[in-house]
């Protein structure tokens, strides 16, 4: 008869898989951190290894870590020489124990310590291949090379709300004695939603085309909130904006990667008020000093041309004085001239009439005389056209019966009748 097979709870075997587990040495292991959630008293994690280019993990483990542990952990990466804060995205270097969560039957190892110089290396490495990517595509010096406005009034500017660092720039600004006029796009200025919130600012200041330059200002703290403005995507976002990005970050020693690729970088938001208020007054010194050379210039060149002018104007008096007198000699020798020629023309038109007048006495007899003759010869050929002359003489005239001459033969036919008329009387006639 076959015994039975043991057989053992989920619990039994879970505990002894765990208790297997706990004879397992503490090892360091390495990978990125994808995912961290902070509990009251646990901290949860993920790090997980990736394939080059590639952005999905071939290898995942799933972390905790006690609360007053994690807080240890970060106070010792806070202390390291170059802080930095255990965030997503981070490379690290953990000493973990292997345990098992039971309820989940999920692989669960407790982190236990941390190795900053890891990290510390890590972080570098990256720093130092994201600068030299922005310096290979020229993005380093392509924001420096847009010219900064002579007035920068309009100031976009991206920091926190109600910060020391937006009271401190606005403040210096104020007071200059310019009229500076301050935009604010606030934004998250430490921790995870630094970017996003950073690059979310920015792109709400570009839709304002009066802004001339953007400043992004944050005060002192941790140094480890410095790693929150290397990110490639703040660095890019910078090196393309479209005016001039000045930083003041608030660290006087340490550079972030977004001081490299601003236009200007300074080391406060104090110090970065200070550059705008200093590039308007070197503008405003340039400007009064040419409206000084050119006020000089213009009492030199009005100076020169009264001078021209009073020359001129002598030059100009003794030619027309001159050609005044010239004219009139020119008008004296043509009044005596024409006076001259004049009186013999009146002599020769007093002739002249003379002569007329006496034509007009002897010529109109003789016309009058000679229209007599015209007429009295008109008459007389009048007075032999006369048809009574005409019959004087002996002739008749024949008229038919309208009253008409009949001067052809071809006039007539048989049966008319006419009449023909003598100087002492008229006859009737019918024609046969």
């Amino acid at each position: 008869m076959e015994q039975p097979v043991r057989t053992f709870s989920v619990m039994q075997y879970m505990t002894s898989i765990r208790n297997k587990l706990a004879d397992t040495p503490a090892v360091w292991v390495h990978g990125v951190i994808t995912q961290i959630a902070e509990k009251q008293k646990v901290v949860y994690m993920s790090i997980a290894d990736f394939a080059e280019g590639d952005v999905r993990p071939i290898a995942t483990i799933s972390l905790s870590c006690f609360a007053g542990q994690f807080a240890a952990l970060r106070q010792k990466t806070e202390n390291a020489p170059t802080p930095f804060v255990i965030k997503e995205q981070l490379k690290v270097c953990l000493l973990i124990q292997a345990d098992v969560y039971i309820p989940f039957g999920k692989l669960q190892a407790r982190v236990l310590d941390i190795d900053p110089v890891y990290t510390l290396g890590e972080l570098a490495v990256t720093k130092a291949a994201i600068l030299k990517k922005l310096a290979l595509e020229g993005l380093l010096e392509k924001n420096k090379s847009i010219e900064l406005p002579q007035m920068p009034l309009c100031v976009g500017l991206v920091t926190g709300e109600g910060t020391a660092a937006y009271k401190d720039f606005t403040t210096r600004l104020a007071a200059s004695p310019f009229k500076f006029r301050v935009i604010p796009a606030f934004a998250k200025m430490q921790g995870n939603d630094t970017e996003s919130s950073v690059l979310a600012a920015l792109d709400t200041l570009r839709e304002n085309s009066e802004i001339d330059v953007v400043c992004i200002v944050r005060g002192g703290g941790s140094k480890t909130d410095l790693n929150y403005f290397d990110s490639e995507a703040l660095c890019r976002a910078v090196a393309n904006y479209p005016i001039p990005v000045f930083t003041g970050i608030g660290h006087e020693i340490d550079k972030s990667l977004l001081d490299e690729v601003a236009s200007v970088s300074c080391i406060t938001p104090t110090d970065c008020a200070k550059r705008l208020v200093e590039r308007a007054q070197e503008s405003w010194s340039d400007l009064v000093e040419t409206a000084r050379r050119i006020a000089d210039s213009t009492r030199s060149l009005l100076s020169e041309s009264k001078q021209e002018l009073g020359m001129a104007a002598t030059r100009l008096q003794q030619r027309v004085t001159s050609r005044i007198q010239g004219e009139k000699t020119r008008h004296a020798v043509v009044l005596s001239t024409l006076q001259k020629d004049s009186h013999f023309l009146v002599k020769e038109e007093l002739a002249r009439l003379d002569r007329n007048t006496e034509g007009l006495r002897q010529g109109t007899r003789k016309i009058l005389d000679l229209a007599d003759s015209e007429y009295r010869l008109i008459e007389l050929r009048v007075k032999n056209a006369d048809p009574e002359t005409a019959l004087a003489k002996g002739y008749t005239l024949t008229l038919d019966k309208n009253g008409k001459f009949v001067r052809n033969a071809s006039q007539l036919k048989s049966g008319d009748t006419l009449t023909t008329k003598f100087r002492d009387g008229t006859v009737e006639s019918t024609v046969r």
